[in-house]
């Protein structure tokens, strides 16, 4: 079952504070994995509390407000605050220490062109050892608005929605600008983004703004009345590149680069080419599909060809999971009603969510 934890608190450093009491324990945790794992990946040496350090001035500097909430949640958990900067910098962290790893996520958008209602779902693929590491936060506002996002725990968002009509999907690329420095966290600029944007061009122009260091597409979903939009921005340190929808609406996104010119420069392919198996395999399930639904996409992400890199992975039987991916979340977004259903693990979990026609 997803875990939910809304928060009472709408002033930054009180809610941050608020959450690290109510999870020092997972917090704790998820940084001792963190730090697990950059040991096991990197191939220079490294200095984590330098490196949360330098993430920490890239987040004041881009979105105060949690650098407020940051230092909060280190005050209530006990964790210091140079290591909720180092996880809520690990992709940044990840291609700073060079490592090789392959990409994680699939996202679906079908938009149609009379309807405020698109069609938005993602799995999240991720090691399996974070597995109960994530949950559901929901994030009042001071001015009654609402912050939805399904993230780990310390890291202040991933994917999610708001309640002005504005939701992202999240897919890490790798392109052989990354790593040189640590940029603004793109974690962090998708919380952000939800947070302080009420339209896509506002989203359009902050995520454009954020000085990167590593790659990542947030894809966008705009609804407003009868209208909606998507956009699958690809972040990468040469500056953002924009992937619209077909000409039927219908947005794929894995993890190779769809962009010009930053897929010159993708390493993706040529190391983990499952990416493009993943985009072939849901193109081709979903093109030219009238009435799609979030149970559809659903059905048509429930395939296992690939085995470790299928769209909906699982870690091999018998071996032990550290270093293993598996799809940890299922996620749907209702960007029209401004909510999410995070389904634990991968579709093929949820029968009664996968639509049989």
């Amino acid at each position: 079952m997803t875990y939910v934890f809304r928060s009472m608190h709408t002033e930054p450093t009180a809610r941050g504070r608020e959450f690290g009491q109510q999870h020092a324990q997972k917090i704790h945790a998820c940084v001792e994995t963190y730090q697990v794992l950059f040991d096991r990946v990197a191939t220079r040496s490294f200095d984590l509390r330098d490196l949360g350090a330098r993430a920490l001035a890239q987040i004041e500097a881009f979105a105060p407000p949690l650098y407020q909430e940051l230092l909060g949640m280190a005050e209530g958990s006990g964790v210091e605050v140079v290591y909720l900067g180092a996880i809520n910098a690990r992709t940044e962290i990840l291609a700073y220490l060079g490592a090789q790893l392959r990409g994680e996520c699939s996202t679906v958008v079908r938009i149609e062109p009379f309807s405020g209602k698109p069609v938005a779902v993602q799995t999240w693929d991720w090691y399996a050892e974070f597995a109960d590491l994530w949950l559901t936060w929901e994030i009042p506002h001071a001015d009654g608005s609402l912050t939805t996002t399904v993230t780990e725990f310390g890291i202040v968002g991933k994917a999610g929605v708001n309640s002005r009509g504005l939701g992202v999907h999240f897919n890490i690329l790798h392109h052989e600008r990354d790593g040189k420095e640590i940029g603004v966290p793109v974690h962090v600029a998708s919380r952000w983004m939800l947070d302080s944007c009420n339209d896509i061009n506002q989203a359009l122009q902050l995520l454009g703004s954020a000085k990167v260091s590593a790659s990542s597409s947030l894809t966008l979903i705009a609804v407003v009345d009868n209208s909606s939009a998507a956009v699958s921005v690809e972040l990468h340190p040469g500056g953002p590149g924009l992937v619209f929808p077909d000409a039927n609406g219908l947005l794929v996104h894995t993890n190779h680069f769809l962009s010009s010119p930053a897929r010159e420069g993708d390493t993706e392919p040529r190391g983990f080419p499952d990416t493009l198996v993943r985009y072939d395999l849901l193109t081709r399930r979903l093109v030219n599909r009238q009435g799609l639904t979030a149970q559809h996409v659903l059905a048509a992400m429930n395939s296992h060809l690939g085995s470790i890199s299928a769209v909906c992975c699982h870690p091999i039987p018998g071996q032990p999971i550290a270093g293993q991916y598996a799809t940890l979340v299922s996620l749907v977004i209702d960007v029209a009603s401004g909510t999410l259903t995070a389904l634990p693990g991968g579709p093929c979990g949820h029968p009664q969510w996968l639509a049989h026609d």
